[in-house]
């Protein structure tokens, strides 16, 4: 049976998956309640909470949003598990100013893409430095079925779905199924999205808008094109963790031993 994937329902924490069960290299599969991506954990409320920690033994709550966000809506702190900000990418708006008689949707178009910041999130230098101490907590601290690692941004679309990514593709996840996983984000905001695209339309032209709608919306080209990246450069994924994060050969296969049944 091939495997399904399906966000984890909770009262008010979305598109929440348990990486568990995707199959990966030499026909086995991820161990469950190791890895669980999810969105912004600032309206946990404690049903959802208790559920994180007794079903699924989150014992880690990553958290790759940028300074701003975390101040803005800060996570709502579980007894028992323990904090981890590890910013992921840059601020976007960071001395970014509107340029006096520029309209909002000529500002816009200014700034970086998504396909930008997807290939900024795996070849900056603060950016690698957060992936290498994310990846060095799962593999020195994650426990399958007894400690796993929570990992979320604000929505669980990008920042998270990079996480996911490069995680699945070093144990041998099908391609394919990791970009099923990243595209499921879109069902979790698909009123949202649709809203938004709404209100942008309602400031900038058609072909404008809908090249804006990657900065809300799952676009499996940009992930497609990040892989491109890395295996242009790297050769393969485990060759970007071996070069650019600085983990052993030894330390992927212990990994694997480790997260894989």
């Amino acid at each position: 049976m091939a495997h399904r994937i399906q966000n984890i329902p909770f009262s008010k924490l979305v598109n929440t998956r348990d990486l568990g069960g995707m199959p990966a290299e030499n026909g086995k599969t991820i161990r469950p309640h190791a890895f669980l991506r999810a969105a912004s954990l600032y309206q946990l409320v404690p049903s959802d909470g208790e559920k994180l920690v007794n079903d699924y033994h989150v014992a880690y709550d990553i958290d790759l949003r940028i300074k701003k966000e975390l101040d803005r809506q800060p996570d709502t702190p579980l007894d028992g598990v323990e904090y981890r900000h590890y910013q992921l990418r840059e601020d976007v708006m960071e001395n970014f100013d509107r340029k006096r008689g520029e309209t909002v949707g000529k500002m816009i178009s200014r700034m970086p893409t998504m396909g930008d910041l997807y290939i900024n999130m795996v070849s900056k230098k603060n950016s690698l430095e957060a992936l290498r101490n994310i990846f060095r907590l799962f593999f020195d601290e994650v426990v399958p079925g007894e400690k796993a690692a929570l990992f979320h941004c604000s929505e669980g679309k990008d920042r998270t779905g990079i996480v996911a990514a490069l995680l699945e593709d070093l144990v041998g996840v099908p391609r394919d199924l990791i970009l099923e996983d990243y595209i499921l984000s879109n069902a979790a905001f698909e009123k949202r999205n649709r809203r938004y695209y709404r209100g942008t339309r309602l400031i900038m032209k058609k072909d404008t808008a809908d090249s804006f709608k990657d900065m809300y919306h799952a676009n499996t080209v940009m992930l497609e094109n990040m892989f491109t990246y890395i295996e242009s450069r790297y050769g393969s994924t485990a060759g970007f963790f071996r070069e650019a994060l600085g983990f052993s050969q030894a330390e992927i296969d212990a990994f694997k031993k480790k997260i894989l049944q």
